[in-house]
């Protein structure tokens, strides 16, 4: 799967919470998010005519949040599904100690259909 695939997946299965995401589906829609977020950063600095970086409104980065917000879950839980675990353990990110575990799971290969 290539980056372009990942990003189709993840549009088209805006709120699919059920089934299984790939380890690269799941990486590359991470690293989407990453580059929109610095994109958004560099829009809402630019347009604000301020001095500093979190001077002004945050405009496109509240939009994009709000944009990417669910297709980020649903790819969570999806990649939690494909190492056998369940969605359930995707509300770990809202703990201190959870962030960890769950960037190891999401870092394993899936097990299921003879990936490993």
């Amino acid at each position: 799967m290539n980056f372009l695939e990942a990003i189709k997946i993840c549009l088209k299965k805006y709120v699919t919470f059920t089934g299984n995401a790939k380890r690269s589906e799941f990486w590359y829609w991470s690293l989407f998010v990453w580059l929109l977020a610095m994109v958004a950063f560099g829009l809402d600095w630019g347009l604000s005519g301020e001095a500093g970086p979190m001077a002004g409104q945050r405009v496109f980065g509240n939009l994009i949040n709000l944009a990417i917000c669910l297709p980020t879950i649903a790819v969570s839980i999806r990649r939690l599904h494909d190492i056998n675990r369940s969605g359930w353990w995707f509300l770990l990110t809202f703990t201190v100690i959870g962030i960890p575990v769950l960037l190891f799971w999401y870092t394993r290969s899936g097990k299921k259909y003879g990936r490993r």
